[in-house]
């Protein structure tokens, strides 16, 4: 009685197509692997951008460092042409297979649209030894869009790449320097 009812819907359901998934996107137009299920300490580090590798390339006009403790604990500082390196935003991070993903703390107060919330963390097919962090609210996109010509240095200019790891032992150090150097709130509120 429910069978002919089944088989009218299956012709339907059988054009729909599911949407490309993040990696397939970026692959689409670079050689990149996802990476997923890392440590804490194994995804622990600097990312940065611009990176060494793009400096190569352009002079900056500001950066933005992401710092990923192994504590699952964030620091994230931005410098633009006016303000000097501040931390823009700061609290929690977590991990969902390859999509790393930032909870900023109570005391961030202010607008944080700059921050991603959600990455992909990928590396390049070649380099078994990088990462990267590409955004998913707007740097994938701006990264389709405009990879035309030459998608590698858009690659470079859309992405967070780890400069550098960061132990367990030079966590609190180092969290306690960007504290004391770079926490300006006051530079944040309206």
């Amino acid at each position: 009685m429910y069978l002919p009812m089944v088989v009218a819907l299956l012709p339907a359901q059988a054009g729909l197509k599911t949407p490309p998934t993040p990696i397939e996107r970026l692959q689409a137009k670079i050689d990149v692997v996802s990476v997923p299920n890392l440590s804490p300490s194994e995804i622990a580090g600097q990312y940065t951008n611009p990176s060494a590798e793009l400096r190569k390339l352009l002079p900056p006009m500001g950066s933005e460092n992401l710092f990923l403790f192994p504590d699952k604990t964030y620091i994230y500082t931005f410098v633009a042409d006016l303000p000097p390196e501040t931390i823009a935003d700061k609290g929690t991070w977590s991990l969902d297979k390859e999509i790393l993903e930032l909870h900023s703390d109570k005391d961030i107060t202010w607008n944080t649209k700059m921050v991603e919330r959600r990455h992909l963390i990928v590396r390049r097919r070649a380099y078994p030894r990088e990462l990267f962090l590409m955004g998913l609210d707007w740097h994938l996109s701006h990264f389709e869009r405009d990879a035309k010509a030459d998608p590698e240095f858009m690659f470079l200019l859309c992405s967070l790449k780890r400069e550098r790891s960061i132990s367990a032992q030079e966590t609190e150090p180092l969290r306690k320097k960007l504290m004391q150097e770079k926490w300006q709130p006051e530079f944040y509120k309206p």
